[in-house]
């Protein structure tokens, strides 16, 4: 699916995995055929935001905490793997 920079990309519910993190596990879905990186995701009535980014390796020193943050505010975290990176996105 080609869509412009910037457009919400729709994901399909059955495309979500979960990535482990240091003890704890979040939503996932690779977008590696993904032409274009997206700032908006939706998975069903979910509409996520892009938050931030870190490298695939090496994510595991800060990338947890990042994550547990976001977390601990209320808010729901779903990653997307994109060029050798995590996209972080939040709803």
């Amino acid at each position: 699916m080609v869509t412009e920079p910037g457009i919400q990309l729709e994901i399909d519910p059955s495309l979500i995995g979960t990535l482990e993190l240091a003890g704890f596990g979040v939503p996932y879905v690779d977008l590696e055929d993904e032409p274009v990186v997206h700032t908006r995701l939706r998975v069903g009535d979910t509409e996520y935001a892009y938050e931030r980014s870190y490298p695939v390796k090496g994510h595991s020193a800060v990338m947890p905490g990042g994550i547990a943050e976001l977390q601990a505010q209320g808010r729901q975290v779903l990653v997307a793997e994109r060029s050798e990176r995590y996209l972080v996105y939040v709803a």
